[in-house]
């Protein structure tokens, strides 16, 4: 064998054996992929081929008709009120949990007293139900004195309030206990990160004079931009596809002002039946979510460099 087969072969075994290798985890990841795509992928697609048609559970049969639906989408009276309640109901509620959630991690990840049991039950509120967490805060803000809020006023001689009767106080309490459940989550996410960023750093930065704000405008943040990323992400799909929290709650209400996109999918399938409509409205909720991921992608990207400030 020539010295330049001898330099080919010994080139082409470690390729071989380095597609071996990636097959091999191929082999051992294609079962969970394609469990994951027969759980998404086919009811995202099966979902849009709904909306493409004029399916009903008070009718037999069904019919393709094409875009319709999105047509009676986009020209639905009540689309204006309907975007507006989600898209402040899903912009406060990411926001509040992320910050929240960062500041609440910052606080647990200090060697305290008690800290150990304060991150205990921190995680309470997200491992409670959703539907008993809308069910137990609709009866402490109950619109009489049987309600817990109310009787604490009544104690100090300030009268009872309808909470769910003023579409700002009902708005601001949805957000409120879903903000409450969701901050548990980006907690885990944040002291997580925290805990995984080297110290050293930290040190140096101290010792070259930087303040505690300046170690974490440019060393916390940046650092933490992955996790941040992906809390984020995971609280919007969270709060824009949520129904459990806001139909036990408020349910659209007064009237619908609280209603965001989420119940009146609920509504147009499940009170009128029109499963091929709520298909068509799921649908868009699913290019709204791709569209703020691909957002969040782009702003908070790893690895782009923060503005100087």
């Amino acid at each position: 064998m020539t010295q330049n087969a001898a330099l080919a072969m010994d080139t082409v075994r470690p390729l071989r054996r380095s597609r071996l290798r990636i097959n091999g985890y191929f082999f051992f990841l294609a079962p969970g992929v394609l469990i994951v795509l027969a759980l998404t992928l086919f009811p995202a697609l099966y979902g849009i081929y709904i909306s493409l048609t004029n399916l009903n559970l008070g009718y037999v049969g069904s019919s393709f008709v094409g875009i319709e639906n999105y047509i009676r989408f986009f020209t639905w009276q009540d689309l204006a009120l309907v975007a507006r309640n989600t898209a402040v109901f899903v912009g406060t509620v990411v926001i509040l949990q992320a910050c929240i959630g960062l500041a609440i991690a910052i606080l647990l990840n200090q060697k305290l007293i008690g800290h150990q049991f304060m991150r205990s039950i921190t995680i309470l509120p997200w491992v409670l139900p959703s539907v008993v967490v809308g069910l137990v805060f609709a009866q402490i803000f109950g619109g009489s004195r049987l309600g817990i809020v109310n009787y604490l006023l009544s104690l100090v001689g300030i009268h009872q309030m309808s909470w769910f009767a003023d579409p700002a106080l009902a708005m601001s309490i949805l957000i409120a206990v879903s903000t409450w459940r969701g901050v548990p989550f980006s907690v885990i996410m944040m002291l997580g990160g925290l805990q995984t960023l080297p110290r050293d750093i930290y040190e140096a930065a101290a010792i070259d004079g930087a303040s505690a704000w300046q170690r974490f405008r440019y060393i916390t943040l940046p650092m933490l931009r992955p996790i941040i990323l992906i809390s984020i992400i995971m609280a919007t799909g969270g709060s824009l596809n949520s129904l459990d929290i806001p139909l036990a709650l408020t349910g659209g209400g007064p009237g619908n002002a609280t209603e965001i996109i989420s119940i009146s999918l609920y509504k147009q399938s499940f009170f009128h039946l029109d499963i091929s409509y709520g298909a068509t409205i799921g649908t868009m909720m699913l290019v709204a979510n791709l569209i703020l991921i691909t957002l969040y992608l782009v702003v908070l990207r790893p690895g782009r460099r923060p503005t100087n400030g």
